[in-house]
């Protein structure tokens, strides 16, 4: 005997593998090197394109990485701006995004240094 599956239920089953099938895991990145710049300002850029990132949360942390002192987002064009404490002259950012590898990196503040960051994220894989 044949039964019929409603079409509901396959349109369901279709959905569902192919929504698994796009998932990506997504690693944590962590530069070794302190980055140096004048500000906590910059512009994030996808891997190998150079295409810029847009809508990337770029989040200001505690040294330890559990508290986020302060957040925003880069442009159609990539760029953040982060508004500097008071106090401090290394700080912690991480940058994440659905679909792109999360990237955390140390700052240190030093007024001869570049004016930017330059920050190359790479897609989950």
């Amino acid at each position: 005997m044949i039964r019929k599956i409603p079409k509901r239920l396959l349109t369901l089953g279709l959905v569902l593998t192919l929504a698994a099938g796009t998932v990506h895991s997504t690693e944590l990145v962590g530069q070794k090197k302190i980055s140096v710049s004048r500000t906590l300002s910059g512009h994030a850029d996808v891997g190998l394109t150079n295409a810029p990132a847009s809508g990337v949360m770029v989040e200001l942390c505690s040294s330890d990485w559990k508290t986020v002192l302060a957040s925003t987002k880069t442009d159609e064009k990539g760029h953040f701006s982060l508004e500097r404490p008071a106090t401090g002259k290394l700080f912690y950012i991480r940058l994440s995004a659905p679909g792109l590898d999360i990237y955390q990196l140390r700052v240190r503040i030093n007024k001869h240094a570049a004016p930017e960051l330059t920050i190359h994220l790479s897609i989950a894989t």
